[in-house]
This record gives structure tokens, C-alpha cells and sequence, in this order.
């Protein structure tokens, strides 16, 4: 009984690892196959920046987040795209989230309101680019983040339906064991939730903080 015991728990451990390598390689093959860019030039133009939030509930805006901001703003001023949307753990302007303290950051840089966008139930990457889509009316984008999210952040837009390229924020720290490991795991549900569970987002509704008439079309 023991060993039989043991080679099923052997077999459970051969098949969750094959599960993730395989996962982290198609999650990651399909964000390149998409495109990430480092360099402005070579950004094609969307119709939208996305800069996803970094779960801060303090309403700092932090060194990372602060860098897809400023990747979103670079693209906002370069005409690259017409709108960004920031989404994340937030609520109303003012009450001190990251959602709100995003879009004040961006205002304070010149962003019109008419062109900024907020959601303060992105809990989740998949929350966030599945919300762009059923809730704004997203269809195409450049999405802003780190290096390590990016492909996964690229996978889960496209899977959401949205005609998607990535663009590369800043990272000025070093990346913790925890922090690969976790990014590991994130690849690994992403695809679990794309193929096998369809995951919806936590709150499919329409519950959003959006500047008047801010939309998708709009001109910068």
C-alpha cells in the first residue's frame, strides 16, 4: 500500500510539474509571438495603454507602478495610443488607492480627463483585461508592465479578446526568489484559467470610475 501510495503521489508531482513548464512556455511563446517592445519607436500604435496595478492598497504610487505610468504616458504624448486605462484595487477619486492616486499622477502630467480611464476592480491581471474588454469596449492596446508580467499580461489581453502588444516598463529592483516562483505559478493559472477552468472576472459588472465622456476613440 505504501508504495502504491508513493507512486501515485510520484505521478501527481511528474504531472504538476510537466503542467507547469509546459504552461510557462506557451504563455511566454504566445506574449513574444505577440510582440513586446523595450524601445518607444517600435511601438505599433493601439487604441489604448493598460497599465495594470501592483495590489497597493496604501495609494502609493510605487516605484513599479510608477514605471508603467510613465511607459503609459510616454505612449499617451507620443500618439501611440488615444487613452489609457488604468485599472487595480481602488475605489472612488480621493479615497486613497492606487487606482486614484494612478489617475492623479497621470492628470498632474497633463493626461486630459476625457482620455483616462479607470477600473478599481481589476483584482487580477485576468480581471483587468476582461473587464477592458465588457466593461470599456477595448479592442486593441499596448500593455504596460514589467519585464517579468509582460508575456503573461500580452497572453491574458489576447485571450480577453484584445488585439494586443506589450510595451516594457522600467524595473529598477531586483526580483526575489519568492517573486520568480510566484510569477511561475501566475503562468501557470493563467493558462489554467484560459483552457481548462474560463474564468470570468471577479466582478463582470459594470461598477467602474470613468472621466466624463472619456472613450475609447478619443483624440490626444
Amino acid at each position: 500500500m505504501l508504495s502504491y501510495l508513493a507512486a501515485v503521489a510520484a505521478g501527481v508531482m511528474l504531472v504538476g510539474a510537466t503542467l507547469m513548464l509546459l504552461s510557462n512556455w506557451w504563455v511566454h511563446r504566445q506574449g513574444r509571438l505577440a510582440g513586446t517592445f523595450d524601445a518607444l519607436a517600435e511601438v505599433p500604435a493601439r487604441e489604448v495603454a493598460i497599465v495594470g496595478g501592483t495590489g497597493n492598497r496604501q495609494g502609493r504610487v510605487g516605484d513599479r507602478l510608477r514605471s508603467r505610468l510613465l511607459a503609459a504616458l510616454s505612449l499617451y504624448r507620443a500618439h501611440k495610443v488615444k487613452a489609457i486605462l488604468v485599472s487595480g484595487i481602488g475605489g472612488l477619486p480621493g479615497s486613497g488607492d492606487e487606482v486614484s492616486s494612478s489617475r492623479a499622477w497621470l492628470l498632474a502630467r497633463g493626461v486630459d480627463p476625457a482620455h483616462l480611464m479607470t477600473d478599481p476592480s481589476g483584482f487580477r491581471t485576468l480581471d483587468t483585461m476582461q473587464r477592458a474588454v465588457k466593461v470599456f469596449g477595448v479592442t486593441s492596446a499596448i500593455v504596460c508592465s514589467q519585464p517579468q508580467h509582460l508575456d503573461r499580461s500580452v497572453f491574458l489581453a489576447r485571450a480577453a479578446g484584445i488585439d494586443t502588444v506589450g510595451f516594457k516598463a522600467g524595473q529598477h529592483d531586483t526580483l526575489t526568489n519568492y517573486e520568480i516562483r510566484l510569477e511561475t505559478m501566475k503562468a501557470t493559472l493563467a493558462f489554467v484559467d484560459t483552457y481548462v477552468l474560463h474564468t470570468g472576472p471577479r466582478a463582470p459588472g459594470p461598477a467602474a470610475v470613468t472621466a466624463p465622456g472619456s472613450v475609447v476613440a478619443a483624440t490626444p
